[in-house]
């Protein structure tokens, strides 16, 4: 009954939060994704059935149902701790301000988010949010179609749950500051964080002895 009463607190503050920010374009709100929830750290969780579409912030029409086309673009695989390019992009669409919000989670503990964002260098059309959780458009970046940020793997000691799978929304945009006559998109694309495998034979090198060796 506790958990009950929490989780739909938790509801209640998440759809007032996105109300309370519909109007402005100075980022997402950090609920409003369609991915999984984190069960250990609700208040960094992303809902599995909510999203800006139907939190308050832009209502009108059922997800996915605009004429838009909501990309996203990641490598299929990549090692602990390397940090990959992350495009997010939208076409066939013919209003001019747009928004979104990436983040990436595994099946651990249900769905918990992993990894960091990273800005692009002096890139100012992004930002990230929730200590580097989640990546979303700058009030500057609204007016664009096409976003690059970078994403951090979680490092070789830090226990992944293959495959990562990054969730992303995106919002078309009329800019008539209410939540009537947007498009709402979702787009979701899987990465494997793995070590390479050395083939038998294959030569490594050994820096602190500056000597190649064979692997056995």
């Amino acid at each position: 009954m506790r958990l009950r009463s929490v989780f739909l607190l938790w509801i209640l503050l998440s759809t007032v939060f996105c109300k309370a920010l519909c109007a402005h374009s100075d980022g997402a709100p950090l609920n409003c994704m369609g991915s999984g929830v984190d069960r250990i750290n609700w208040l960094f969780a992303t809902p599995g059935a909510y999203t800006c579409g139907n939190l308050g912030c832009h209502y009108q029409y059922p997800i996915n149902s605009g004429k838009g086309k909501f990309m996203l673009f990641v490598l299929d695989t990549c090692e602990p701790g390397d940090t990959v390019d992350i495009l997010v992009s939208f076409k066939k669409t013919d209003t001019d301000f747009h928004g979104f919000q990436v983040t990436a989670q595994d099946r651990y503990y249900g769905n918990r988010l992993v990894g960091t964002f990273v800005n692009v260098g002096d890139d100012d059309d992004t930002q990230v949010e929730g200590g580097g959780r989640y990546a979303t458009h700058t009030k500057k970046g609204t007016q664009q179609k096409f976003w690059h940020v970078k994403w951090q793997a979680p490092p070789a000691d830090f226990l992944t749950v293959n495959p990562v799978r990054f969730y992303a929304m995106g919002v078309e945009s009329n800019n008539d500051d209410t939540s009537m006559g947007d498009y709402v998109y979702t787009a979701t694309r899987l990465i494997v964080v793995e070590p390479k495998k050395v083939k038998k034979g294959q030569k490594i090198k050994v820096i602190d002895k500056g000597k190649e060796h064979k692997k056995e």
